[in-house]
């Protein structure tokens, strides 16, 4: 079966210290998705990331590292946003490096900008093996994120989804004084600026579980997350 083109898309994936997920990723991105381009926006990574991202870019070109060890301010949603800065394509996808956002589910965000919808949110149906901590943070966080968005909720079923796809257009045309530049909710931080005539859809996936690696949600995450309800 001929694999589709997807010569017009780019997957940005934020990374710190993924080196033990970024390999396997990239395979099964490439695996999937024929002439797709892919922009690793690296914090800093103190593991083998940024070694394993070149080696994969010198057999593919789509495949490019963005270095931010030297940049003043380091943070996941500063990391897409410098990245989106860089893109050629028409539309963007964002996704985590940890292979907890399914590969396989990039086919349909890709298919529903196709289609003219401005972002496609990757929507959270289970989640699994989260302590009751988390999954209290998760939905306290969620329901203050409403609060903040008021009517816009209702048109996204996960206002704090790490799995997205959005127009380059739109992307770059967001005001960038919403953006939390070191916190890591980037759809949230864009939602905040969308109008009424935002056209959104839902693509519905299981969040799986980290594979290998430590999650980054700690205390400095929930104070950016803070930081962002009041920008």
């Amino acid at each position: 079966m001929k694999k589709k083109d997807y010569s017009d898309t780019t997957i940005i994936i934020p990374t710190f210290d993924e080196g033990e997920n970024i390999s396997d990723l990239l395979d099964l991105i490439e695996e999937l998705y024929k002439n797709i381009s892919i922009i690793i926006s690296d914090d800093g990574s103190k593991d083998k990331t940024q070694e394993i991202v070149r080696e994969h870019s010198r057999k593919n070109k789509k495949i490019k590292l963005l270095d931010r060890s030297k940049k003043a301010v380091h943070g996941l949603t500063i990391s897409v946003v410098d990245a989106s800065k860089t893109v050629k394509t028409e539309y963007i996808v964002v996704m985590d490096g940890d292979l907890q956002h399914p590969p396989e589910k990039i086919k349909g965000i890709v298919r529903e900008l196709r289609k003219g919808n401005d972002i496609v949110a990757g929507a959270r149906r289970k989640v699994f093996n989260w302590s009751i901590d988390r999954k209290i943070i998760s939905k306290a966080a969620t329901l203050l994120g409403k609060a903040r968005l008021l009517i816009k909720r209702a048109i996204c079923d996960d206002i704090l989804s790490g799995f997205f796809g959005i127009k380059t257009k739109l992307m770059r045309n967001i005001n960038k004084n919403k953006f939390e530049m070191q916190g890591y909710k980037v759809l949230f931080d864009i939602l905040k600026d969308i109008n009424k005539n935002t056209k959104i859809k839902n693509i519905y996936y299981d969040f799986g579980m980290r594979k290998r690696g430590k999650s980054k949600i700690g205390l400095k995450q929930i104070i950016s997350f803070l930081r962002a309800l009041f920008s």
